[in-house]
This record gives C-alpha cells, structure tokens and sequence, in this order.
C-alpha cells in the first residue's frame, strides 16, 4: 500500500511540474476596431478615438474619403513596446494613403495645419504595402522628428488621411515585450 501511496505522490508532483500553464509569460491577445463595425473614427485632432491596445495584434480598419480625416490615441503599457505596424490589407484604386504619429494622446495640429516637423514620423502608404511593417519607414519621413525601431511605453496618437480616392485600410499595430 506505501508503494502504491508513493507512486501516486510521485505521479501527482511529476504532472503538476510538467504542466504548460506557464503564467510568468504574458498572454498574447488582439484587440480589432473596424469602422464598418464600430463607427467612424474621430475626425478632429484633440478629440481622438481612444482605443484600448493590448499586448499582441491591435488591428485597425478605416474606411475613408478624400475629405474624411482619422484621429485615435492609443497607450503602450510600461514592459512593453509598439514593435511593428504592418498594412494587412489597403484597398484603394490609388496609393496616397497617409499615417502620422506623434507622442501624447491628442494630435496636436489638424490634417490642413500639419507640418512634417509636427510629426513624430509619417508615411504615404497603399497596395504595395500590403504584408509589411511600415514603422520603421515611417520614423525616416524628411522633416519629422523621426525615431528608429520600435516605439517604447507611453501614449501615440495616429492620424489617418486618404488624399486620393476612398479606400479601406487595415493596420496591425503589434505591441511585444521589450
């Protein structure tokens, strides 16, 4: 009976040490905001859609017009930081789609008074860069602020401005641990 005893003892420890409930690493998630869906982004630079990034693929889908000019505001927490935006999927007849960022929660100039040097970084963006990470391109934009590699903890705002004809954009912002 003590054998027996034992061996379920030993059984009991061995299974709770193998398990692959391995809480001390974060749990990746995602987090989707469509417009379609949810409603238009705010159009005004002080007042931006606030969205509520996770750790993991923050997807943001826009729909836009020549006139129709997008504003949200988004934190990445302390421990972690903004390591891609990749375009996974434009849908436009043109390319003269165009993503801003700068620090801070509110944009601090509207679409027709922004100047390069307001910007953190920036990018005209569309079909040919379905599938890619445009964040390290945007921090080289002539005149900004710039940055390079990824972005550390703290509050973005990104303003999204469609210059041609309408289009539909939906941009993976992926937060990961630093």
């Amino acid at each position: 009976m003590k054998k027996l005893l034992l061996l379920a003892l030993g059984l009991s420890i061995f299974a709770s040490c193998s398990s692959d409930d391995d809480t001390t690493e974060p749990q990746l998630q995602s987090f989707d905001y469509n417009e379609n869906l949810s409603g238009d982004l705010a159009n005004t630079n002080n007042t931006p859609t606030v969205l509520a990034f996770v750790t993991g693929q923050n997807t943001v889908t826009a729909t836009q017009s020549s006139t129709d000019a997008d504003y949200f505001t988004f934190t990445v927490a302390n421990g972690f930081q903004l390591s891609q935006i990749v375009v996974d999927g434009y849908e436009s007849s043109d390319a003269a789609g165009f993503i801003g960022i700068v620090n801070g929660s509110v944009f601090p100039t509207d679409a027709a008074s922004t100047n390069a040097s307001d910007l953190l970084g920036g990018l005209v963006y569309g079909i040919a860069n379905r599938g890619n990470d445009i964040l390290a391109n945007m921090g080289t934009l002539n005149g900004a602020q710039g940055f390079t590699g990824a972005l550390p903890s703290g509050s973005y705002s990104i303003w999204l401005n469609q210059t041609g004809v309408a289009s539909e954009a939906t941009l993976n912002f992926i937060i990961t641990a630093n």
